[in-house]
């Protein structure tokens, strides 16, 4: 704090100085008292006067030490969370850990991650186990499905040559207008369908089924990888064990695309049926155009490719097994023989429209039969009604 002596000779130290009027009277600094309220006026004008500035001089200070402190924080959270991440992927997951990283969502992919999760804790498996196990495991849980559903096909191409026969008659009676054949040979379908218990709608079965596994397989690993969640950069094996990034070998492609090629070379899923020609040609391009669009994919969704290609490799050799297929109750195919004057075959869709054409067709029918059975009715009503009268 200044005294009013020291006051006094800096007024006469400045006065030199300068050549401006005096701020500070002499007089008056002497006849100051020495109580401590004087004190701190003496003080302020005396600091007002030494550093004119200091406000500005704080203001810059203040934001200069801001920006600095700033930048330090920033740094520090950016050191804390690095070294979190290190001990997380160091330390065993448990219950909750991936909804804490903000995966597990009320959704078909956040329940898939949710059995991930459940199987890589209770098992101690390492990730690229607990991919293996878990497809492994929802694809057994479809087999039952798969069972109908090869035994729906087996029944579908039993009745081929009848239902080809029904079909191209059901197109006959369409070019020509006859709503009457149309409905015929349409019911004639039916029973055919319900006589063999099978159904060309079934066959839709597969698809329906399969692919929103496949597709929430495809997104949760995805994500898993993208995160990513730490153990999955070291669970993997061989050569790739960062499941987190792409394979770059290309071995895990090339395999996945050999293995979706070999499917398609021993038959369908649905029963082992030989596929169409241009279908199968089309499936093979596929194949090899699977390379270069998935190449840059992580690891961890080739692991789930590679196992489920794998496991249905072996369900279609499976139930091609006599004894199985006896044990499932799912009809040997028969060899039809081929027909004598090569013609083009109403394919699954052709077959589906026209019974599906030839069923409104019947519907149609019944209508009009219907309303003329009532006209018919009421006609007799009246007829009665006026032998009453008479």
């Amino acid at each position: 704090m200044l005294t009013p002596a020291l006051g006094a000779g800096f007024y006469r130290h400045m006065s030199t100085e300068t050549s401006k009027a005096a701020f500070i009277d002499p007089t008056t600094i002497a006849a100051v008292s020495v109580s401590d309220e004087t004190k701190d006026e003496a003080a302020a004008s005396a600091a007002d006067y030494v550093f004119p500035s200091a406000a500005e001089v704080i203001e810059n200070v203040t934001e200069e030490s801001l920006a600095t402190a700033t930048a330090t924080t920033s740094s520090a959270i950016s050191e804390v969370a690095a070294q979190n991440a290190e001990t997380i992927g160091q330390v065993a997951m448990k219950y909750g850990d991936l909804k804490a990283m903000g995966l597990v969502n009320f959704t078909p992919v956040g329940g898939l991650e949710t059995i991930l999760e459940a199987i890589h804790i209770s098992t101690g498996l390492p990730w690229i186990g607990t991919i293996m196990a878990t497809t492994v495991i929802i694809r057994t849980a479809l087999v039952p499905f798969i069972v109908k559903l090869q035994g729906n096909t087996a029944r579908l191409h039993n009745v081929k040559p009848q239902l080809e026969r029904l079909t191209e008659n059901m197109k006959l009676a369409k070019e020509t207008n006859d709503t009457a054949a149309l409905a015929r040979f349409s019911a004639q379908t039916q029973e055919l369908f319900a006589k063999n218990d099978c159904n060309p709608l079934k066959s839709l079965m597969l698809p329906l089924i399969q692919a929103p596994v496949m597709i929430s397989f495809y997104l949760a690993l995805r994500d898993m990888a993208n995160l990513p969640v730490p153990q999955f950069k070291d669970g993997g094996a061989l050569w790739f064990t960062d499941l987190t990034i792409a394979d770059p070998t290309y071995v895990l492609p090339v395999a996945s695309s050999l293995g979706f090629l070999a499917i398609m070379e021993l038959g369908s899923e649905a029963g082992g049926v030989a596929q169409p020609k241009a279908m199968k040609n089309f499936m093979r391009f596929m194949a090899v155009a699977m390379v270069p669009l998935t190449m840059h994919f992580p690891s961890a969704i080739f692991v789930y490719w590679m196992t489920s290609n794998t496991f249905t490799a072996g369900q279609i050799m499976f139930f091609k097994l006599p004894a199985v297929r006896r044990f499932f109750n799912i009809p040997q195919l028969i060899n039809h023989p081929k027909p004598k004057v090569a013609g083009k075959q109403p394919g699954f869709l052709e077959s589906f429209k026209a019974s599906y054409e030839g069923g409104l067709a019947a519907k149609q029918k019944e209508v009009t039969v219907a309303k003329e059975r009532e006209n018919k009715m009421a006609a007799q009503k009246l007829r009665r009604q006026s032998r009453k009268r008479i």
